[in-house]
């Protein structure tokens, strides 16, 4: 007793192409190369062309000034060119020396927020004080420092809803030489 033959054939039934179809098939792909080849022909031909005008404008714009160059420049260069001005400005910013002179300034005085402008080599202030001689102390003690060339008390205000009644004011200091 022989057991029954295991038949283990993946694919029976193959289709096979006929040969008018793999005809067509080696016909559209020899089409299809030739397009491929005029267009990288054309591709070439266009790069050269572009490289020759550009060299003849090269020529004849020669004598003209760098300032029409730069006239030319590409808007989102000079917007980079600008933020890395900003950058390096407040990168540059003595905070050692600012930090120090306001730590300097008598504690009497509760420094809230200190917003620099670089740009204006300015920094405001928002101060709270238990009373107007602290808050005149403190403008004063800023005023004395060589660090800063101007401070000017800007705004102040008696907080009455809070007991005590401390005195919140706003100061503008700035540093180094006026811009």
């Amino acid at each position: 007793m022989k057991p029954d033959r295991l038949n283990l054939e993946f694919a029976p039934h193959a289709r096979r192409l006929p040969a008018s179809r793999v005809l067509y098939l080696v016909l559209a792909l020899g089409f299809f190369a030739l397009a491929l080849f005029e267009v990288g022909k054309a591709r070439v031909e266009q790069a050269q062309a572009q490289q020759e005008l550009t060299s003849q404008e090269g020529l004849r714009a020669a004598p003209t000034s760098r300032a029409v160059t730069r006239a030319r420049s590409d808007p989102a260069e000079s917007a980079q060119a600008q933020l890395v001005r900003q950058a390096s400005l407040r990168l540059s910013t003595p905070w050692a020396d600012l930090l120090a002179a306001l730590e300097s300034a008598p504690s009497n005085a509760a420094l809230l927020l200190v917003e620099p402008a670089a740009s204006k080599r300015t920094v405001s202030l928002t101060v709270e004080a238990a009373d107007s001689a602290s808050m005149l102390g403190y403008l004063k003690a800023l005023q004395g420092d060589v660090r800063f060339s101007e401070v000017v008390l800007v705004s102040h205000q008696v907080q009455l809803q809070v007991p005590g009644t401390p005195v919140r004011f706003q100061l503008r200091a700035q540093w180094g030489e006026a811009p």
